[in-house]
């Protein structure tokens, strides 16, 4: 019989789970953010019930893969529609500048 992890490591994990959300961009914490702490929950509790701490630390590791994958993924696309959007900003003033300018 496998008694799990206490429920104060439970609430422990989800409040720190909580925390690491932090690393993701605000608009996808603003949408998912709630759900995705309670996914974590269940998906801790379950883990723990049925495996103990071991059970709890492979959620763990499932999550710090997530994080990384997820967090960088997530600025590296911003910081690429940033970039395109600066570039076309840039050629837009270009063909300005030239149209204003050029005929003179």
């Amino acid at each position: 019989m496998n008694l799990g992890a206490p429920a104060s490591s439970v609430r422990m994990s989800c409040r720190i789970y909580a925390a690491l959300l932090r690393l993701y961009p605000s608009p996808l914490r603003r949408q998912f953010g709630e759900e995705m702490v309670e996914v974590f929950a269940d998906q801790m509790r379950d883990a723990c019930q049925r495996d103990g701490w071991v059970g709890g630390m492979g959620v763990w590791r499932c999550v710090g893969g997530e994080t990384l994958r997820t967090a960088m993924s997530s600025y590296l696309q911003i910081a690429a529609i940033a970039l395109v959007s600066g570039l076309t900003a840039l050629g837009l003033m270009g063909s300005f500048f030239w149209a204003i300018f050029g005929q003179l």
